[in-house]
């Protein structure tokens, strides 16, 4: 008498999530959207400015978290914080496809003591090591004050 052996379900296959987004693969733009205005607004408003990042590797990536960003002129640079009133969750890009992420910063005079006229934000995209530069083209940014609540920060990067 054979005895037949019990059934067991397959357990259902599991996503692997693609590798994250390395950013020599990822082409990085000045996006619309912003309140930012080239060269600058009215010191001590508060402005926004949008970064594209555009999958232009060949294969299917992911962005979870929050870019770092700092913006520099010579041997000054100063640093974004993470807006932490935003959660974030992961973004997959496939081959060309976007996500974003939104900088908000105070703007500067020009001239004035704590205040940094940047050349170029260097962009750290989540889960990197590896940067890229961008010219900055938003005029003067007031640097954070120790102890204050943070006045330049970065959101998470967002679906486009």
């Amino acid at each position: 008498m054979a005895i037949a052996a019990p059934v067991v379900p397959a357990a259902p296959a599991v996503a692997v999530p693609p590798p994250p987004c390395l950013t020599s693969d990822l082409a990085l733009s000045w996006a619309p959207g912003g309140t930012a205005v080239a060269g600058g607004a009215e010191p001590g408003s508060s402005r926004t400015a949008v970064v594209d990042l555009r999958n232009a590797g060949s294969g299917t990536c992911l962005l979870d978290g929050f870019p770092k960003v700092a913006l520099a002129r010579g041997g000054t640079t100063e640093s974004f914080e993470n807006q932490q009133s935003v959660s974030h969750s992961a973004v997959t890009l496939e081959p060309g496809a976007s996500a974003r992420f939104t900088l908000t910063f105070r703007q500067g005079q020009p001239g004035e003591g704590g205040v940094i006229e940047p050349v170029t934000a260097i962009v750290t995209p989540p889960n990197n090591t590896a940067s890229a530069n961008m010219r900055w083209r938003w005029g003067p940014v007031a640097e954070q004050e120790s102890g204050a609540p943070p006045r330049n920060f970065v959101g998470p990067v967002v679906a486009a």
